[in-house]
């Protein structure tokens, strides 16, 4: 009895040695270097000089292959990936080494439109979820759904080098939802989390995509749509090399990712959830003159804390780390 319990202990510490916290960093590039925004000129595939002032795109029903061809899924959470919010946590996972990871782009069908098996409408999400309304809107409304990726600037249409030419791209559409399947190298920043570095190539996202006529100095404009360069849009991250790995990919840890942070209410009071925020030490909110209304001390990389007895109104959560330092902020209403 006492070996068989040994024997027993031995396999649950082995199980417990192989839970591993996953995070997946995409970084946007261009030309192979960081994509610039808010008016930085870039050169596309085309030669043509660009900016980009919006890119967003949604993740989803992402799985991992692992440890002699074992696959996992990871949830069927859809993500929302921004310029300045690329890294995201895929959860506290049995794995010992990643083989390839496998991700749809866009919203599945099942949450996309008013005929999705599991779909709400927009307006019915909490604040702060990727599916709620976003600014710039992913939404193209109840029957249409979500627009799976958007892109917009200017783009030289004169040959001048400057960027002057209006173009918004949206594709939308069941039909076109993509995924694609990448071979990983990953890093082990320590022995129980596993980062994934890709980079997210956009120029090569748009192969085949002539934001400008250069003979007409006309420019593509605002195309949101199921069909035509859409469908290009989608159909590019499936033949071309838009998703990637950097050659450094297994050797640059990871300093500190934000996470994901989210709120709800309820007739009990307001809960804030979080989830892959490293080293959270306290959790803080804040009256619209800066008052300290709420101040909890929590642990976990997961979690949530329910606060009571707020007024009604606008709200700021602080996430702060063990030693005091700013991790992020949420803004929050009652």
């Amino acid at each position: 009895m006492i070996r068989f319990l040994s024997i027993a202990l031995m396999f649950f510490s082995l199980s417990a040695i192989a839970q591993k916290h996953i995070f997946l960093d995409i970084s946007p590039k261009v030309g192979g270097n960081p994509a610039l925004f808010g008016g930085g000129v870039m050169t596309d595939l085309n030669g043509v000089a660009f900016n980009i002032d919006f890119f967003d795109y949604y993740l989803s029903n992402v799985r991992i292959t692992h440890d002699g061809g074992q696959v996992t899924s990871l949830g069927s959470d859809v993500y929302l990936i921004e310029p300045d919010n690329h890294q995201i946590y895929l959860g506290y996972v049995d794995v010992q080494d990643i083989e390839s990871i496998n991700f749809g782009i866009g919203v599945p069908s099942n949450l996309n439109t008013i005929s999705g098996a599991d779909a709400i409408d927009i307006s019915a999400y909490p604040a702060g979820h990727p599916l709620y309304f976003q600014d710039p809107s992913m939404h193209w409304g109840w029957s249409s759904g979500y627009m799976f990726m958007i892109i917009g600037g200017d783009a030289d249409k004169n040959n001048d080098g400057v960027p002057d030419g209006y173009y918004d791209l949206a594709p939308l559409g069941d039909q076109n939802y993509a995924e694609v399947t990448i071979p990983v190298i990953e890093t082990n920043t320590t022995a129980d989390q596993i980062d994934i570095y890709m980079d997210c190539n956009i120029d090569v996202w748009l192969t085949d995509v002539q934001l400008v006529n250069t003979a007409t100095q006309t420019s593509i404009g605002q195309v949101h749509s199921t069909t035509g360069v859409c469908v290009t849009i989608m159909k590019n991250p499936e033949i071309n090399d838009v998703f990637t790995q950097p050659l450094t990919a297994n050797a640059a840890p990871l300093d500190k990712l934000p996470g994901k942070v989210w709120f709800s209410n309820t007739s009990e009071g307001m809960t804030i959830n979080w989830e892959g925020v490293r080293d959270l030490g306290l959790v803080s909110v804040l009256d619209v003159r800066g008052r300290m209304i709420s101040s909890n001390q929590v642990t976990g990389i997961v979690g949530n804390t329910l606060i009571t007895d707020l007024s009604a109104g606008s709200y700021q959560v602080l996430f702060t780390d063990v030693n005091g330092g700013l991790i992020r902020t949420l803004n929050v209403a009652r």
